[in-house]
């Protein structure tokens, strides 16, 4: 071996260190996986901060429902309050039927069923209920409302890397929310209630967000069975949102003026 190929012998181990060393650098070292708090918070920052999160306690939004096998478009009202109310109303051909929680118990009127009267739904069902009432979703905060979080890691949705983050709900059910890391928004929800004994599975995709009072909402909601395709899904369009806009007294709870035709379980 000539004096040349000595020399490259004697430093080609500290050269290959030296070149990974700067590749790592240039690379950046691997990151950790994001805690569940860290998700939360970016989401958070993402949809507006939370001082403007804390500021928006109504929200209304109004548009179009769609339901799979029928050539026809429903017009759709949803009211949420910070207070822990929910209200949606389904208009067609000048029927409304009503899907309403005041914190405590849920009611309904389904005229499209034949049911004009107003009459309270289940205990488990008003449960169920409660989840569409959190503006902010049901993570943020969470051990303040009593539930759990748990971070999953990165999974695929429709070809999306998302962090799915699983909310143990402390009425005993459960929901599994999908964040896009690029944007920081929900784009799945997947709700496990317990009805009357039997588990009930619903997905729903979000998109469409849309700014109001600085908060970022979801305009578009896409509903079925978990892993259904688009074509088993109703799907709601909403074209207007409005931010913490009066809401009538008593417009969440169950009509004074009617007697309550079941006996509703307080969840």
């Amino acid at each position: 071996m000539n004096r040349v190929s000595q020399t490259l012998s004697r430093f080609a181990p500290g050269g290959l260190l030296l070149g990974l060393l700067v590749a790592v650098a240039a690379n950046g070292a691997p990151t950790a996986a994001p805690t569940a708090d860290e998700i939360v918070a970016h989401n958070l920052e993402a949809r507006g901060g939370a001082a403007k999160m804390r500021a928006l306690t109504v929200l209304r939004r109004s548009g179009r429902l769609v339901i799979p096998g029928f050539n026809i478009e429903l017009a759709v009202t949803e009211w949420q309050d910070r207070a822990g109310d929910f209200r949606q109303d389904v208009t067609l051909q000048g029927l409304t039927a009503i899907q309403s929680y005041d914190g405590h118990e849920a009611w309904q009127v389904q005229p499209f069923e034949g049911r004009k009267d107003p009459s309270l739904m289940s205990g488990d069902e008003a449960r169920a209920m409660s989840l569409s009432a959190d503006i902010e979703f049901p993570f943020v905060d969470a051990a303040a409302k009593g539930h759990k979080l748990e971070y999953l890691g990165l999974e695929d949705i429709d070809g999306t890397p998302a962090h799915a983050l699983r909310v143990r709900l402390k009425g005993g059910d459960d929901a599994t929310y999908w964040v896009d890391p690029d944007t920081w928004m929900v784009i799945r929800v997947l709700e496990k209630h317990t009805i009357r004994g039997a588990e009930q599975v619903q997905e729903t995709d979000l998109g469409e967000y849309q700014q109001v009072a600085g908060v970022w909402v979801p305009m578009s909601e896409e509903q079925g069975p978990k892993d259904s395709d688009a074509s088993q899904r109703q799907k709601i369009v909403f074209d207007h949102v409005e931010a913490n806009v009066a809401v009538p007294a008593g417009h969440f709870a169950f009509p004074d003026t009617q007697p309550k035709a079941a006996a509703g379980v307080r969840p």
